[in-house]
């Protein structure tokens, strides 16, 4: 099935948590295929925000966003390197991926435009629409525009020029070319404005329950901050980031001897997590059962490289709670260990729901670091960078002596190691990644490689498409 049939697929599948009659309705529906899911999903608000649960619960279980963002971007990054099957992660790890074999690197192309189809869905159903009201439209509308935004916002850092899709006409989005990066950071920048004005401080309710699981304003602000930090536009970053950080009210840092916490459901560092990829309430992430070796492993999966390794300050309280080391057969592994839930007994034994967070605060005040920084205005970069450190248990503070780019750098590395590619994504934000990639991998880092190949799948049911440089 080519990537534009997968995405039509998706049109019947929109409205996840729907009863299963309803699907039944859309398939008997004698209206053309691509006008049945807005005549019965979008029939009332309860439809509707099943179907946005369900374009949230298609995101959050996908390979790409459960697990392959983090891992696949940790090892083609310097931050991961794989133990027990080094072999099946090798393209990755050395920078070797192609567009007909590299299934993470497809999958994430794949994935990010199914869910865009769904939001897309959510957008159109809803816009016009007499049958809900302004009120609910709106939010639905605006939860499903940052949605749309956050997506393209990885498309692009992880593969560079993208198809810009704003619709569901699989005639339209068959054949379309790739659009400038530029071009679509505009459309990213205008989705979360707009999101942002249209959403509240407090996290939509469902069945009266409020989490951090679907898009309130701040988590919209946080992403336009990161927005327009990739593009250069500190002034606004700044401000944004800053927004998210004034609002005491729902975020607060945890203290260095709660850093353990820090991903648990509803933390107060929280801004945006995913409902559990797995289930509702397993309290566990793909990324904890993953990232680490249980009981009966014979060996660890993953270890963190001796470069991230040995970037850790003596006392740095990050290292002892996030970093778990383990020797099995006599083999010793780093393992990440910011997810320590294994499986649901695990997370019922310890007492803690873990959810995989996507958006968090201590991010906020780096961006707003490396934003201020941008503007001159070093002391207050410093004073972010310092407050991170502080909280790390580092207590001599940085001075503009100091290169600030590269402490704010390296604290990123320290603070979001293996956190959904930041490091990846960071060091192509910078131009520091052939600098940086070429010293961790001198033997096989070639520049190209910094994007990702366009599946051969999608290059061969779309004749418009152009591949990247290098493959």
């Amino acid at each position: 099935m080519n990537n534009i049939a997968k995405l039509f697929t998706a049109a019947c599948l929109l409205a996840v948590g729907v009863v299963n009659s309803g699907c039944k309705k859309i398939l008997d529906i004698d209206s053309p295929v691509n006008e049945r899911p807005t005549s019965v999903v979008f029939s009332s608000p309860e439809t509707a925000r099943a179907a946005l649960s369900g374009a949230y619960s298609n995101l959050s279980s996908s390979q790409t966003y459960a697990l392959n963002m983090t891992v696949a971007n940790a090892l083609a990054a310097d931050e991961l390197r794989a133990v027990a099957s080094p072999a099946r992660y090798a393209p990755l790890f050395t920078n070797s991926y192609n567009a007909i074999t590299s299934s993470s690197t497809a999958d994430m192309w794949n994935d990010s435009y199914v869910s865009i189809y769904r939001f897309n869905a959510i957008i159109a159903g809803l816009s016009n629409n007499t049958a809900i009201s302004e009120s609910v439209s709106r939010q639905l509308i605006a939860e499903a525009k940052a949605m749309r935004g956050y997506l393209y916002m990885q498309l692009v850092a992880l593969f560079g020029d993208a198809p810009l899709v704003l619709t569901t006409n699989v005639e339209i989005t068959a054949t379309l070319p790739r659009t400038a990066a530029t071009s679509v950071y505009a459309q990213i920048i205008q989705d979360l404005t707009e999101a942002k004005a249209a959403l509240s401080d407090a996290y939509p309710s469902n069945a009266g329950v409020s989490n951090r699981q679907q898009v309130n304003k701040a988590a919209a602000t946080a992403m336009l901050a990161k927005a327009y930090l990739a593009t250069g536009n500190w002034q606004e970053a700044s401000r944004n980031a800053a927004e998210v950080i004034a609002n005491t009210g729902l975020y607060r840092l945890l203290p260095g001897d709660r850093l353990s916490d820090v991903f648990l459901a509803n933390s107060t560092e929280a801004i945006l997590q995913l409902g559990s990829a797995l289930n509702a309430t397993s309290g566990y992430t793909n990324e904890g059962q993953s990232l680490q070796s249980g009981p009966f492993s014979s060996a660890s999966p993953f270890s963190l490289t001796q470069n991230l390794l040995a970037s850790f300050e003596a006392g740095d309280l990050r290292r002892e709670a996030w970093v778990r080391t383990v020797t099995i057969r006599g083999i010793t592994a780093y393992e990440p260990y910011k997810y320590r839930n294994v499986d649901t007994d695990a997370a019922t034994a310890a007492g803690r729901e873990e959810l995989p967070t996507i958006l968090r605060l201590a991010d906020m005040y780096l961006v707003r670091a490396e934003a201020n920084l941008g503007l001159g205005n070093v002391q207050a970069a410093l004073d972010d960078l310092n407050l991170i450190r502080r909280r790390a248990g580092l207590s001599t503070p940085l001075t503009s002596s100091i290169n600030v780019a590269l402490a704010i750098e390296h604290e990123r590395q320290i603070e979001l190691f293996c956190e959904r590619g930041d490091r990846w994504l960071t060091l192509k934000r910078t131009g520091r990644v052939n600098t940086v990639m070429s010293a961790a991998k001198p033997d096989t880092w070639r520049s190209f490689a910094q994007f990702f190949p366009i599946p051969q799948t999608a290059m061969d049911s779309n004749p418009n498409l152009i591949q990247n440089q290098g493959y």
